[in-house]
């Protein structure tokens, strides 16, 4: 059984707008529906826990993606770092779960296709993220020196969803709960324990609403 997090609690400082992130619009239509109309037509998954703000989770809004989801099982108030929200999510996941894919719901064109890599590398390698090669040259800088250039073909950025076999991605949690560790991301919380983190080729497409211009991008993408 899949079971997918959508995680879109977030403010979206960065973006500078009133509106949080995930209820801003591209053509017309909220961001956060973009994920959830596409893991909810995939009938490889069973369910889906959609994380959003707190404020937003009106019992009207709640009651209309309900009825229009059949796979949405519960919206969840987000925490207070992506890392929080999460975690809150993994609570209602279902028992019987073999694999779980988080994805943010920053990224409103995630492919089905990508969605089917990932979970293929997560069955067989129980943990399992997308990503794309760097294209740009990176330094490591301090006080506003270059203190380091990196090795471009050994860096690559990651997108999601990330899959993980469910008592995999539990465990990471638990143990970051405990020790309080914070990251960016719960494939690096997976590598914390010990756990090899397979790669999938990502896509170009696969864009994350972060800034202003990431929107006028996306909504060209969309036309």
């Amino acid at each position: 059984m899949i079971s997918v997090i959508l995680a879109g609690g977030g403010r979206g400082k960065r973006i500078g707008k009133k509106v949080p992130k995930s209820f801003l619009k591209i053509n017309r239509k909220y961001l956060f529906l973009y994920s959830l109309e596409k893991f909810n037509s995939l009938s490889e998954v069973k369910e889906i826990i959609l994380i959003l703000p707190g404020e937003r989770i009106t019992p009207d809004l709640k009651n209309k993606l309900m009825k229009r989801f059949s796979k949405l099982k519960n919206i969840v108030e987000g925490g207070r770092e992506r890392q929080d929200s999460v975690y809150k999510g993994l609570k209602y996941i279902d028992k019987k779960t073999d694999i779980i894919l988080v994805h943010d719901v920053a990224r409103p064109f995630v492919s089905k296709k990508l969605i089917k890599k990932v979970i293929e590398g997560a069955k067989k390698y129980r943990a399992c993220i997308p990503v794309i090669p760097s294209t740009d040259t990176l330094k490591i800088v301090e006080d506003n020196f270059v203190k380091k250039t990196l090795e471009r073909e050994k860096i690559f950025r990651v997108q999601t969803p990330q899959g993980f076999l469910r008592e995999i991605l539990l465990k990471a949690y638990r143990k970051a709960k405990e020790k309080k560790i914070k990251c960016s991301d719960d494939s690096q919380l997976v590598e914390n324990t010990g756990i090899r983190v397979y790669t999938v080729e990502g896509e170009r497409e696969n864009i994350k609403i972060t800034f202003p211009i990431d929107l006028k991008i996306a909504e060209k993408l969309k036309k």
